[in-house]
């Protein structure tokens, strides 16, 4: 596949890294010389300065027979007509991403569609679902659904006191009874393990466990983890991934504080949300926290601009005695640290979005697709097809890669937890969890010859 990728700032080069590294052919447009030089530098493709709106610039980048342009720089605008122009100029699919939340309502979205912006992602929106998902299982760090939020991955770190410590994960399952579930990945001092049934957890281990979305909860109690319900949220900053997050919160009857340290921003934002209190303050002082009942917080969620603020007023919350944090992080490679400073869970804007437009370049019919924020392991839910390898035989003769593993079959309205003797069938839906040197190969098996 032929990609067109403008905007080298995270998003794109985690976005051309990513499709390089898959054996695509990637040119990364970029308007700052030092940013297109960092880029040059540090990723196997072709990179070109200029303005990727361009219809020059992207003549030069070879649009012709291109089957994909992704634009992803900071501006709304430019991505939007850099979209139009690839249009015009034959290129294939044409991805923006897009914050400002006007475009998306019906009028205006269904027009830039018909001018050319195929899909928009909404970084902030995503970032806010994220949380979401967080919030409704208290005791994980990382959720993500597939099958239209049928399956659940959820990540959990180990304690040295838990019960599932040591014990074969076969065993782990078989405790689960009528409620089955599968480990799909334990991560363990930075590297990703494709277990089997005889793998044993340790602790400080970030295991990943795939089952029912509705009976997720159960699992988690079963396994010794935190499910009651978050009643009582306080988020730090007013911008626009606390502004969604508290209007969800709030309508779902969830007691909703913002901390917001401009005045201006704080007072427009109490004007739109009136079912949230906003306060005017500074949430790494300890006397605010203190006083607003910090100590009665089921969960603080850092969300502002700043990531020095974020991590304090987590760390502070932590000690106050809120009952679980979260940070916003601006720059990715932070994330996988958060753990280890005590902050429960960690949310990259950045990972999220090349993460959304990830699944439009995979090969293969990708309904969903989530990567660990650790490291590029990834989940894909894909179609399956009566004349692919994958349904030609069960699981266990069909030789599937390696370094990945199939934790879940939507077939109808049931979800399956697969075994050797499954046979995965036409119009099945089927979630798999691989490391990057089997992507390939597990696109190739629900791939037409």
């Amino acid at each position: 596949m032929r990609v067109i990728v403008i905007g080298a700032g995270e998003v794109g080069t985690h976005i051309t890294s990513h499709l390089s590294e898959a054996g695509h052919d990637v040119v990364l447009i970029e308007k700052s010389p030092e940013k297109a030089e960092i880029a040059e530098e540090s990723l196997n493709a072709l990179v070109i300065r200029g303005n990727g709106a361009s219809a020059k610039v992207l003549d030069q980048a070879g649009c012709q027979g291109a089957d994909m342009l992704i634009a992803v720089t900071d501006l709304d605008e430019v991505n939007i007509v850099a979209c139009v122009t690839g249009k015009t100029m034959g290129i294939g699919k044409r991805v923006a991403r897009v914050k400002d939340t006007d475009h998306y309502n019906e009028g205006t979205g269904r027009s830039l569609r018909q001018v050319g912006v195929d899909i928009m992602i909404n970084p902030d929106l995503a970032a806010a679902l994220e949380i979401e998902r967080l919030i409704s299982l208290p005791g994980a760090s990382d959720v993500s659904d597939f099958g239209n939020a049928r399956v659940r991955l959820v990540g959990l770190y180990v304690s040295e006191n838990s019960s599932i410590l040591g014990i074969p994960l076969k065993e782990v399952e078989n405790r689960l009874g009528t409620e089955p579930a599968t480990v799909v990945a334990i991560v363990r001092d930075g590297r990703t393990i494709i277990p089997d049934g005889e793998s044993k957890l340790k602790p400080e281990d970030h295991v990943f466990i795939m089952g029912e979305s509705n009976t997720m909860p159960s699992i988690m109690k079963q396994l010794g983890y935190d499910i009651s319900p978050i009643k009582n949220v306080m988020i730090v900053g007013a911008g626009p991934i606390s502004r969604h997050l508290a209007k969800h919160l709030s309508d779902d009857k969830v007691q909703v504080k913002i901390i917001e340290i401009e005045k201006l921003k704080a007072e427009r934002t109490a004007e739109t949300l009136d079912r949230v209190m906003v306060l005017h303050g500074d949430a790494t002082d300890s006397e605010l926290l203190e006083s607003e009942s910090i100590d009665e917080m089921d969960a603080l969620i850092a969300a502002s601009n700043d990531e020095d603020t974020n991590v304090m007023a987590c760390l502070l919350a932590r000690h106050l005695g809120a009952r679980k944090t979260i940070s916003l992080m601006r720059r990715q490679n932070y994330v996988p640290l958060v753990h280890a400073l005590g902050i429960d869970a960690a949310i990259s804007v950045r990972l999220n979005t090349a993460s959304a437009i990830m699944r439009y370049v995979r090969r293969g019919e990708i309904v969903s697709f989530a990567q660990l924020k650790e490291n590029e392991a990834e989940a894909l839910e894909l179609v399956a097809k009566g004349d692919t390898l994958i349904c030609k035989r069960p699981l266990i003769d069909v030789g599937f890669p390696r370094h990945a593993i199939i934790g879940a079959i939507i077939r109808g309205n049931n979800v399956l937890i697969p075994r050797g003797d499954t046979h995965v069938q036409d119009g099945d839906r089927v979630v798999v969890f691989a490391l990057p040197k089997s992507v390939e190969a597990v696109e190739k098996m629900f791939s037409r010859a």
